[in-house]
């Protein structure tokens, strides 16, 4: 224990004596573990303050604790394995070299790709990659709504639910009464969404067979404790050609990534291509 209010009483001064006392304590031992010692300005960079001084303590006995238990471990570990299981440099360098590169890669292509990709270009690209695009799963577009059964306004929404589908006008009062009544609800006429997900919000879909959700058709449900509406507009089985619009993004990030593949073999071309005028590639 004293040993460890010696530590903080190491930390106050150091703080104190500012620049002029610092090369004097930077190598102050206060730790030993086999061969390496833990200075204190080791020791502060990976300190972490704690306003309580007892929970100071008790931190910082345990984080010394931690750094003899790994060099223990290392030191173990180098006296066990022979220099081809260490010989390590070379696995360094080679990471090293990836990661430079990477980070150049990274900026290379944030300064020069487009990444502003035309319908044209999304539109071809699922023409000529159609094979790509079939369905694992079944997906919908549909309107549901799960509205609990205590809404004040629920029979208001039940009327409106029936008749919001052919009369324009009583759609944003739909609207505007889910939004203060509904746990959830879904409108929209362009979102597909997976059929499982849909049945995760309405549990009692499940009892339906797949077939017998069909375009058009329209299902209520009641538990204890919600209503459920739902009406689809528009099926596509799975195994079958995924629709255009439910595959954009992918097909945007598909294009994005060819691109930035295309860019930088262009660039590591041109500098292969540079050093060979310059003379500074050779093939001994």
């Amino acid at each position: 224990m004293r040993s460890i209010i010696y530590i903080f009483i190491c930390l106050i001064l150091v703080s104190c004596n500012g620049d002029s006392d610092k090369n004097e304590t930077v190598l102050k031992p206060i730790a030993k573990a086999g061969s390496e010692i833990l200075s204190l300005e080791d020791y502060k960079e990976n300190y972490i303050s704690i306003e309580s001084v007892k929970d100071s303590m008790i931190l910082a006995k345990k984080s010394i604790e931690n750094w003899a238990i790994e060099s223990l471990f290392y030191q173990e570990a180098i006296s066990k394995l022979n220099a081809d299981e260490i010989e390590i440099d070379k696995q360094v360098e080679s990471y090293k070299k990836s990661l430079v590169n990477y980070i150049y890669q990274t900026k290379l292509i944030e300064a020069n790709l487009d990444t502003n990709i035309s319908k044209r270009e999304i539109e071809q690209y699922y023409s000529d990659h159609e094979d790509n695009f079939i369905l694992k799963e079944n997906i919908i577009k549909v309107d549901y709504f799960k509205i609990p059964i205590k809404a004040p306004a629920l029979e208001k929404i039940k009327r409106l639910l029936r008749s919001y589908a052919y009369v324009p006008k009583d759609v944003e009062p739909l609207k505007s009464l889910c939004m203060q009544n509904a746990e959830n609800f879904f409108m929209n006429d362009s979102t597909w969404l997976y059929l499982e997900d849909v049945k995760k919000e309405i549990p009692k879909l499940r009892d339906q067979p797949d077939f017998n959700l069909g375009q058009g058709r329209v299902l209520e449900f009641t538990d204890d404790l919600y209503y459920y509406y739902l009406r689809i507009k528009e099926v596509k089985i799975k195994n079958g050609l995924s629709p255009l619009n439910f595959e954009k993004q992918n097909i945007k990030n598909f294009i994005i990534n060819k691109k930035k593949t295309e860019l930088i073999n262009q660039y590591k071309n041109q500098l292969l291509e540079k050093a060979r005028t310059e003379k500074t590639y050779t093939v001994y």
